[in-house]
């Protein structure tokens, strides 16, 4: 038999093509995964929030030990969010003005980061530290002053337990403003901001409040383990180098001042075409070069390619004869 006898004819490859296509193919393995936001920042990797996690949960306990001496009852404080905002999606919802906050200052002075508790929360932790019974009482009602200054002090622990393990790391002052209504930092839009929240919890009674925390991610990125890379080391050399070039482009005018004269404002008024204005030199008098008000440079008047032109003659600025590069244009110039 000849070669075509081994291959199989038209009709049998579409049977065979029919079968293959009639058995149903099972549908893969859905993958899980977690939807990734390209609105909301990835500053910390998951590996570097759980390492963060566990820096907060130690501070959690601190904070549980501040409040059961507080209270003298029980408390227990636990992590409950830790978020990432851009700060231009943030700080305009987060809308604190009936809350009270405490702001924290950076190793310059300058503000950087505040702790937050609402108005339900304010009314409890007064109430412990009054023990005040009385529940009747509006949660937006004012304080007084020794309440104020009460929860002040009880804000600031708080806050100082959070600060205690990023010391290492910055120099962080609790000297920041206390009182109603976020206070007023100086955030980029594009910076990225941690947001993280602890509830305090009380183990008799179950009751529960929460205070949150916002600052920079940056400020947290040596307690998660992430390091920055080190900004390239520039030589002095180099830095003068660059600097020299950029001002050598930078654009400077210089006027040419050929003669001024002065007249009265009649004068000025009887003026009109075809008058001729006597100036205070004479026709063959210099020309000055003005900078910024001062003369640096003095020549002839000329003409160069049908433009007005100044030959430079001498120089103000330093006593040298002019150079080789300073008097090629008399070779172009013509005498007006």
């Amino acid at each position: 038999m000849g070669p075509a006898a081994n291959h199989p004819g038209r009709i049998k490859i579409g049977q065979l093509l029919v079968a293959v296509g009639s058995t149903p193919t099972p549908d893969p393995t859905p993958v899980p995964a977690t939807p990734y936001d390209w609105r909301d920042p990835h500053y910390f990797s998951g590996d570097q929030q759980k390492c963060l996690a566990q820096v907060l949960g130690q501070v959690a306990a601190r904070m549980g030990e501040i409040f059961t001496r507080t209270r003298g009852r029980a408390c227990e404080v636990s992590l409950q969010a830790l978020t990432q905002h851009f700060a231009g999606d943030l700080c305009g919802p987060l809308e604190l003005d009936q809350d009270y906050c405490l702001a924290f200052t950076s190793d310059q002075g300058q503000p950087c980061g505040f702790v937050s508790i609402s108005p339900p929360t304010t009314l409890a932790w007064v109430t412990w530290l009054l023990g005040d019974s009385d529940s009747t009482r509006a949660p937006n009602q004012a304080l007084s002053n020794l309440e104020e200054s009460l929860l002040s002090d009880l804000l600031t622990a708080v806050l100082e337990a959070f600060l205690a393990p990023l010391r290492a790391h910055h120099h962080f002052q609790t000297t920041g403003s206390f009182g109603k209504g976020q206070p007023s930092l100086q955030f980029e839009l594009t910076e990225e901001l941690a947001r993280i929240v602890f509830q305090i919890k009380s183990v008799d009674s179950g009751e529960a409040t929460e205070t949150a925390f916002v600052l920079p991610c940056s400020r947290l990125a040596a307690l998660a383990g992430k390091t920055t890379p080190a900004a390239p080391k520039v030589s002095t050399q180099e830095l003068s180098r660059a600097l020299m070039e950029h001002l050598q482009e930078v654009p400077v005018t210089v006027r040419a001042t050929l003669a001024a004269t002065t007249l009265t404002f009649q004068e000025i008024l009887d003026l009109g075409p075809g008058d001729i204005l006597l100036l205070d030199k004479p026709v063959n008098g210099s020309v000055e070069l003005v900078l910024e008000g001062r003369t640096i440079f003095r020549g002839r008047p000329a003409r160069s390619q049908g433009r007005y032109a100044v030959v430079i003659a001498e120089s103000e600025t330093r006593n040298d004869r002019p150079t080789a590069a300073a008097k090629a244009p008399k070779q172009a110039t013509e005498r007006m």
